[in-house]
């Protein structure tokens, strides 16, 4: 069985492979592709933490990982900093 994928402005069923609804023209993801681009984003925000592949030896990894540790800590102390002086301006 074909996936169906219903469009989202004239309630058409359409083949689940096809951009554009057969039916009205207009694009049928186009809210699950802005919703992609919104997730996309948000994922470039996270913590520049040091990377530690599984090829490296057991001391390099132990390294890595206490370097991380301090990395966590240094964001959280900044975290905290930042919300205690946000908090004392009115």
């Amino acid at each position: 069985m074909d996936k169906q994928i219903k469009c989202g402005h004239c309630a058409n069923w359409n083949d689940g492979n096809e951009e554009n609804c057969t039916q009205c023209g207009k694009m049928i993801n186009e809210v699950y592709l802005k919703e992609k681009e919104i997730l996309s984003k948000a994922q470039g925000m996270r913590l520049p933490l040091i990377e530690i592949p599984e090829d490296d030896n057991f001391i390099k990894k132990g390294l890595k990982y206490g370097f991380r540790f301090g990395q966590l800590i240094f964001f959280a102390i900044i975290s905290f900093v930042a919300a205690m002086s946000a908090s004392t301006v009115h």
